[in-house]
């Protein structure tokens, strides 16, 4: 074989009229997602959104969320670079349709018809693919574990301005050291800023440029105004069957039971049925255990660890008694209730009964005595606890770690989720609805591609079993005659084929 060299091509003054896509590997990604999922039905949902003669005509809703669904498996953050990967790829043309002439979604495009759609048209979508995987046997519901994550959004730190002052976040820590040090400079002012404590508060910071972000720190110690992005999960197959956003100070224990509410809604939507709730500790609290009981569900929640205080005076060495309402210490003396603050009670020992202890000092080194504050929802959380230190409770809440946090690294990685490009929780709600409606998809296109693997599988053993059950006909001189491929059992004309392994052969 000779050497080849590849000449560069010379534009044609037509088109071939050939077909284009000829070349194209057959059964590739997104002809088998076109084959999946159907949305057409997006155009009579978005119907009241536009005029109906007026104007020029808008981008098709159906090859929108088209775009959306490649951005999520192209793991493309923005749209800019999106419209360059449509007009670029082949493949990705005829899955939306287009023709090696036609021009492509253009960002502006993208960006206003995402601006257009609300929420409610997202969701429609989402639950429509969540049916699809509830029809594949991808969704039983019966324990649903919770978790989310904090995502980058499109605002940078240095755009901080103080809510009253007015100012710049550089202007205010200037001013800050030069009270102490008039002639500080800028850096000087970065340097001793490092050390305070309180700072870049959400309380009294805020972003012109994106109103609804807040400064959190993430896991790995970089701060950034960010979103709340949360998911809960089927934890039987891994499907994500409630998906949603919020601002990035609202911790999981404010969203918990609405996030519950929402994920049972539309688990009894698909036909499951919802028997525990599955967190970690972000969610623990005494009203959300009370919340998930009131609801008929078993709350299965991590505690936090009871290892305040010093070893043998912990919360778990004091002895309760509930006739006389009142804890005993190790040492033997009472705590009594002294009454209730922020929905705990709080039980307290004398101080000067404590002072004359010779465990003063280890136990407690408040004068007025060693005091406990127990939740209203107590027993609720004992009870919590117990079953999640029960040894039947430890593979379900490895599961929820598994299956839980996989979709959210996956989008990080994956999924163009790294960061957001957009403003407002709106827009991060969104993108989190088209990320929950990509990793349902894997989910079920490898549920359906290994439903057609086994029924390869079956077809094929069958196409070796066949002649020799006819060969065996022939000799014993019965007629042939035709047989349907797959019969009832494995008995046919009186005769009985023998299950032989794969391996076999005839």
């Amino acid at each position: 074989m000779s050497q080849g060299q590849k000449k560069r091509a010379v534009p044609s003054l037509f088109i071939p009229s050939g077909d284009p896509y000829a070349h194209i590997p057959k059964r590739h990604f997104y002809e088998r997602l076109e084959a999946l999922l159907d949305l057409s039905f997006v155009r009579e949902v978005t119907a009241p959104l536009y005029a109906e003669k007026l104007g020029r005509p808008s981008l098709d809703p159906v090859v929108f969320f088209k775009c959306m669904l490649v951005a999520f498996f192209e793991n493309i953050v923005a749209d800019r670079a999106l419209e360059f990967r449509l007009a670029d790829s082949l493949v990705i043309r005829k899955y939306l349709g287009y023709g090696l002439e036609e021009r492509t979604p253009d960002e502006s495009t993208l960006r206003k018809t995402r601006h257009l759609f609300p929420e409610e048209v997202f969701r429609l979508v989402f639950m429509r693919v969540l049916a699809q995987c509830a029809e594949q046997g991808l969704v039983r519901g019966r324990a649903l574990g919770m978790d989310s994550t904090t995502v980058d959004g499109n605002a940078s730190m240095d755009s901080l301005v103080h809510k009253e002052l007015g100012c710049t976040y550089e202007e205010f820590i200037l001013a800050l050291k030069r009270q102490d040090t008039p002639a500080a400079t800028p850096d000087a002012a970065k340097t001793a800023d490092k050390e305070r404590k309180g700072k870049a508060s959400n309380a009294e910071w805020h972003s012109p440029s994106d109103a609804d972000a807040r400064v959190m720190q993430h896991a790995d110690k970089h701060t950034h105004l960010s979103y709340h992005l949360d998911a809960t999960v089927d934890l039987e197959s891994g499907v994500i069957v409630s998906v949603g956003a919020d601002y990035a100070d609202h911790s999981d224990q404010q969203t918990c039971l609405d996030r519950v509410d929402e994920a049972v809604e539309n688990v009894e939507a698909v036909g499951g049925t919802p028997q525990m709730i599955v967190g970690d500790k972000g969610h623990h609290s005494g009203e959300n255990l009370r919340g998930i009981e009131e609801r008929g569900l078993i709350p299965l929640i991590s505690s936090p660890a009871q290892t305040r205080g010093a070893e043998g005076f912990r919360r778990d060495n004091f002895t309760f008694d509930a006739e006389r309402d009142q804890y005993t210490c190790p040492a033997g003396q009472t705590l009594t209730c002294r009454g209730s603050r922020q929905e705990t009670w709080v039980y307290q020992a004398r101080g000067a009964v404590c002072r004359r202890c010779p465990h003063f000092g280890v136990c407690t080194t408040r004068k007025k005595g060693r005091s406990l504050s127990i939740s209203h929802d107590d027993d609720l959380i004992q009870a919590n606890r117990a079953r999640v230190h029960h040894p039947d409770a430890r593979p379900i809440m490895m599961i929820r770690r598994q299956r839980g946090e996989a979709p959210f690294g996956y989008w990080k990685q994956f999924g163009g989720v790294c960061r957001l490009t957009g403003h407002g929780v709106t827009f991060a709600t969104k993108k989190a609805l088209i990320a929950g409606i990509g990793w349902n998809l894997r989910k079920l296109i490898t549920a359906t591609g290994a439903v057609l693997r086994c029924c390869l599988a079956v077809l094929h053993l069958l196409s070796r079993v066949w002649p020799c059950v006819k060969a065996i006909r022939e000799v014993l001189g019965e007629k042939t005659r035709p047989t349907p491929l797959i019969t009832r059992g494995c008995s046919h004309a009186g005769w009985v084929i023998e299950k032989r392994p794969l391996s076999a052969g005839c």
